[in-house]
């Protein structure tokens, strides 16, 4: 279903219920910019119902009810990667001390104002297909590529903090500026984020600007901003942090670097999150040994302390998981020198798993301009592929837990797969062949004078 579909759709409604229907927001803005096709559409209803016109839009489509809010005036559609949302004008006001807004019905004009930027404040409506701008100011900032906000940037924030990231999602995504006096409010009103905003949401949000195609452009505005400390106080602390890296002038520089790299290469979210933290654990492991400066056990510190951060912000178990364990083996490919054995080659390869490529993109955004580690990663990539690398990872003892306590008369406990390991280790080192009758020998000569006291 394309989006003219679905207007078509919209005003055929709106002309037999006698309703008065606009598109408005972000959808106008990207016709304007002629950005690709747009799958996100918000319309606002200023005579009739938005409750309405969401269930007669999923019942000629035969879609799922809408799911509706009625204290807010709002209906919301998502099917098959489309979210359409409709919306009674309103005017929203919050007091002081709560995150929920009192809602009223009000004029289009009104609920112009209530919207975060000025680029997101022009309609079209529907009837007519003409563009509006009825503050007067959407088109010409849109011309100017600047973010602002329709009112005084303090009311807009404080009305809803989380705008804040917003405006460095928009400038990053459309390649705008924010403007001076929004950038003024943002670092007065930064704290709110901390304060008012639920981990939940600015997650959401930093997911959408850490997925950008520049994605290094966020996170310094967060930090020009004076967001980043609200978010990562950690990220914070890498500052002035030193760092061996050529072209860092200290952790935090190489962190945003890392990012911005692997960004090329790897549109993978979490992968691009393992990249900003994987040197995180610095800003705890530093040492001085004699002239030098050292981070011994800086990745291992590292997860742990992205585990913290990403908790903080509720990322799933799943994604804590994986962009920990990128951290946690990342240095396992900068330690790979031309004399490694091949089982050693073989058993990085089984380490790392289904995680092989994801380190390895990680390994190189860290590398980059290190002229005698990028000599040996690229020797390792061709190591890698002149193996068969599932074939690798598919290697398991041939005998099982049972089979190896029966032949050695051992009870159950940790030495039963400590002896799984060494099997797999001598296939990976060619000392034995991949089946029983190998791994038999190889135990009964290793294992074959064990006293009844020692296999007890």
């Amino acid at each position: 279903m394309r989006t003219e579909e679905i207007i078509q759709a919209i005003k055929e409604i709106a002309r037999n219920k006698k309703m008065k229907v606009w598109l408005v927001g972000g959808a106008v803005r990207d016709l304007i910019l002629k950005k690709r096709e747009i799958k996100d559409l918000d319309f606002v209803i200023t005579e009739g119902s938005a409750q309405e016109l969401a269930r007669e839009l999923a019942s000629s489509l035969s879609l799922s009810p809408p799911v509706v809010f009625p204290r807010f005036g709002t209906a919301q559609l998502t099917f098959n990667g489309w979210k359409v949302e409709f919306v009674d004008a309103r005017k929203e006001s919050y007091l002081e001390d709560s995150r929920k807004p009192i809602v009223e019905r009000s004029s289009l004009l009104e609920d112009l104002k209530r919207r975060d930027f000025t680029i997101n404040t022009l309609v079209q409506d529907l009837e007519s297909g003409k563009i509006l701008d009825l503050l007067g100011l959407g088109l010409e900032d849109i011309k100017k590529k600047i973010i602002r906000t329709p009112l005084d940037p303090d009311t807009t924030f404080r009305d809803d903090p989380l705008r804040m990231l917003r405006a460095v999602r928009f400038a990053c995504r459309l390649n705008f500026e924010i403007h001076s006096e929004a950038k003024k409010g943002i670092e007065k009103n930064a704290e709110l984020l901390k304060l008012k905003v639920s981990p939940e949401r600015i997650k959401a949000e930093l997911d959408l600007i850490v997925s950008e195609e520049n994605p290094a452009k966020g996170i310094l505005l967060l930090d020009e901003l004076k967001i980043l400390p609200q978010i990562f106080p950690e990220l914070e602390e890498a500052k002035g942090i030193p760092q061996d890296k050529v072209t860092a002038k200290d952790l935090f520089s190489h962190s945003v670097q890392v990012l911005q790299r692997i960004s090329r290469d790897s549109n993978d979210l979490r992968e691009r999150y393992a990249a900003l933290f994987h040197d995180i654990g610095k800003i705890k492991a530093i040492q001085e040994k004699g002239e030098a400066i050292v981070f011994y056990g800086h990745e291992e510190e590292g997860a742990l302390l992205a585990e913290e951060i990403l908790k903080r912000l509720r990322f799933s178990n799943e994604e804590i998981e994986e962009i920990c364990f990128l951290i946690r083996n990342h240095m396992l490919i900068t330690q790979y020198t031309p004399e490694w054995s091949d089982s050693a080659v073989k058993r990085l390869i089984r380490r790392l798993g289904e995680k092989l490529k994801s380190t390895l993109r990680l390994a190189r955004a860290d590398i980059y301009g290190i002229e005698s580690l990028e000599s040996n990663f690229w020797h390792l990539i061709g190591r890698i592929q002149a193996l068969d690398q599932e074939q690798v990872k598919s290697i398991s003892s041939p005998l099982s837990g049972d089979e190896i306590m029966d032949l050695l008369g051992i009870s159950p406990g940790p030495q039963v797969g400590e002896i799984k390991e060494e099997i797999v280790e001598a296939i990976l080192e060619g000392k034995i062949e991949n089946n029983k009758e190998s791994a038999i020998k190889y135990l009964k000569k290793k294992y074959g004078n064990l006293t009844s006291k020692e296999k007890g």
